[in-house]
Formats: structure tokens, sequence, C-alpha cells
């Protein structure tokens, strides 16, 4: 009988050792992909650049038509988006219905606030 016990028991070690190593191994590969994803997160977005389509294309405090006006926007000005949000849907001189609005910064003027994806 205890030669019995003693070899479930050896047995059963010799499954948990592998076990408890591959699972110590994994956890390190699990750290090693969190890092990565941390860094890539921390890392400065690349930012495009566009033009502003319309002359006075308001740029706003918020993504929507009732938030005031920050500045203006012309064709000519660089405009640098540094996101993209859904804000108030605006209907286009074409007919399109377009809720993005972007985050923009106008290098002319340096004025940032939201425009409106129907001008830009």
């Amino acid at each position: 009988m205890r030669k019995l016990r003693n070899a479930l028991l050896g047995m059963a070690v010799a499954a948990i050792v592998p076990i408890s190593g591959l699972g110590t191994h994994i956890a390190t590969i699990a750290l090693e992909i969190r890092d990565v994803l941390v860094q890539a997160a921390h890392a400065a977005p690349e930012q495009d650049t566009t033009d502003f389509l319309a002359f006075g294309t308001r740029i706003r405090s918020e993504p929507g038509t009732h938030a005031s006006v920050r500045g203006i926007g012309n064709p000519g000005d660089t405009a640098t988006i540094h996101r993209r949000v859904i804000g108030e849907t605006v209907v286009c001189e074409d007919g399109r219905a377009v809720s993005e609005w972007l985050d923009v910064t106008d290098e002319r003027s340096q004025i940032s606030g939201f425009v409106s994806g129907c001008f830009i």
C-alpha cells in the first residue's frame, strides 16, 4: 500500500512540476506582451495633416454645431489631425450625413478644436 501511495504521489509531483514551470513561462510571456503594448500605447501617435476644404470652416470647442467657435480654418491652412470622434451628425453639401468630427490644430493660427468631417 505504501509503495502504491508513493508511486501515486510521485506521478502527481511529476505531473505538477512541468505544469507549474509552464505556468511561469506563460506568465513571463504575458508580462513581455503587456510591456510591449504599454510601450506602444505611450508612443506618440503619428499625426495626419490635411487641409480645410472650405473657406470659413468653423473650429469648435466640442464636436457639435452648437459648441462655441474658437476660430476659422481656410484652404491653404494646414490642419493637424489629433484624433477622430463621433459627434453631432452634420449633413454635408453633397447630401452625406457625417457624424465624424476631427480634433485638429490649424497650424497657421495655432487654434485647436473640432471640425466636422464634411470640411476636412
